[in-house]
């Protein structure tokens, strides 16, 4: 598994931890940081993601609520709310890493945490978004380019 996979991973775990409990991000990273068979290059990473997500919550949240029709964001679960989240960070402001590794990422995580109908739930929120956000980014070519321009993302 790649490193910013494994990243985004633990960051999910994290931004999970952070929504279910109240505790701040660096509560979160200590405790995940003791952990001893830590990827430490991941988890610089995720802490990456994760002072992301929690430093424009309230941009990335306006973003999820317009995207998520008839759907409440508390009402969420919470696996799925918080990797639309980290998908919708990295979309919004992390432009180095293209489009469909955002949107692939997020689905395969999703597969591991959640279930079938959060893969769909999550595609069709960040493709939305994917088209605000992204707009001069199209199509397979860029897809390919943009695997083998980052391997850190693929499993």
């Amino acid at each position: 598994m790649g490193v910013r996979r494994r990243g985004r991973e633990y960051a999910l775990q994290m931004l999970y931890a952070m929504d279910l409990t109240g505790y701040a991000p660096d509560q979160v990273f200590a405790g995940f940081y003791a952990i001893q068979d830590l990827n430490r290059d991941a988890f610089y990473y995720a802490r990456r993601l994760v002072d992301g997500v929690y430093g424009n919550l309230d941009e990335i949240d306006a973003v999820l609520a317009k995207y998520a029709e008839h759907w409440k964001i508390h009402r969420m679960a919470a696996v799925d709310r918080n990797l639309l989240r980290l998908g919708l960070f990295e979309l919004m402001f992390v432009k180095e890493v293209p489009f469909p590794i955002v949107i692939n990422e997020a689905l395969e995580i999703v597969k591991e945490f959640s279930d079938q109908e959060g893969t769909q739930f999550l595609n069709g929120i960040l493709d939305a978004a994917r088209k605000e956000f992204r707009p001069e980014e199209t199509g397979p070519r860029l897809r390919k380019k943009a695997v083998a321009a980052d391997p850190q993302d693929e499993s």
